[in-house]
Parts: structure tokens; C-alpha cells; sequence
């Protein structure tokens, strides 16, 4: 299982700038939720540097955005896999428990350290939902949606196309 979110905001105001269009709705609307869910993407991976301190790896490498296909929301999602081909940032996103399976010990390096345990205990760490929450809740999201939306207007202009704002 992967650790994703579907990314929620009003775009209804933005919209309505584009609601006399004949044709062109959809592709707007998805150009709009490509760049918010960028924006998004970019924030929880800044986020995550600054949690787990590190940039390297296949979980922050994974952290990607993808429009879905209806064109109604965009998805942030991690598919880091494991060598097994288990999803591990849900286990970090939601916290879990290791147990060893193939063997008494989990053995790991700590700090370049050895360490046996026969369990370990992941916290919750929200790297996703909770830094993709708080930017779509700020004022810095509104500038780039703002931006996004005089970026579309700019391109129907520039094809003769007016705009009412």
C-alpha cells in the first residue's frame, strides 16, 4: 500500500474566469491541478528534508504528482518499494511495528553501530498529508494558483482568445 493524497482546494473562483470558454474547460482545468499539485509535491519533499534530514533514497525520489484521469484532482503519492516489493511509506506515514521474520534478530546499523532487535517500533510521521494540508491552507498557495491562472490566460490571449477577469 502506498501513502498518498488526493489534494482538495476550491478552485471554483479560478474557474469562473474560464466559463465562457466553448471548448478548452477540461484542458485548463488540468494544466491548473498539474501546477498546484507541483507546487504541493514540492512542498512536502522540502518537508521531508527538513523531518527525516536526508534527500537521498528511493522514499523522498518516489514523492511524485499525477493528475488522475477524470481530470478532477491530483494525487501526491509515494511508490518507494522495498527489495520485497512492499510499499514502505505508508509504514513510515502511519507508523508500524518490524518484527523479523527469517531470522530471531532484525540486525541494522545505527550511527555505525550494530544493533539486534526482534522488533522495531516506526512512529507516525505525516510527510505527506499534513505539509500538503498546510500549504494548500496558505497564502503562498493562493499566489501560485494566482499564477497559474494568469499563466492559462496569457496562453489564450496570445491565441486571440479574450478573457473577461
Amino acid at each position: 500500500m502506498a501513502d498518498f493524497i488526493s489534494v482538495q482546494t476550491d478552485m471554483s473562483d479560478a474557474m469562473k474566469l474560464f466559463d465562457g470558454l466553448e471548448k478548452g474547460q477540461k484542458t485548463i482545468a488540468r494544466h491548473l491541478l498539474a501546477g498546484v499539485g507541483t507546487s504541493v509535491k514540492n512542498r512536502v519533499k522540502k518537508e521531508y528534508r527538513a523531518l527525516f534530514k536526508k534527500t537521498s533514497g528511493n522514499l523522498y525520489k518516489s514523492i511524485s504528482r499525477r493528475v488522475v484521469r477524470s481530470g478532477k484532482a491530483v494525487v501526491i503519492d509515494t511508490k518507494a518499494r522495498a527489495a520485497n516489493q512492499v510499499f514502505y511509506g505508508y509504514a513510515l506515514a502511519e507508523g508500524s511495528t518490524i518484527r523479523a521474520k527469517s531470522s530471531n534478530y532484525l540486525t541494522f546499523q545505527v550511527d555505525g553501530k550494530w544493533a539486534k532487535k526482534m522488533e522495531v517500533k516506526l512512529p507516525s510521521r505525516d510527510f505527506v498529508a499534513a505539509p500538503a494540508n498546510r500549504y494548500l491552507s496558505s497564502p503562498e498557495y493562493r499566489e501560485q494558483l494566482d499564477r497559474l491562472v494568469q499563466k492559462e490566460i496569457d496562453k489564450l490571449e496570445k491565441k486571440g482568445i479574450v478573457v473577461s477577469r
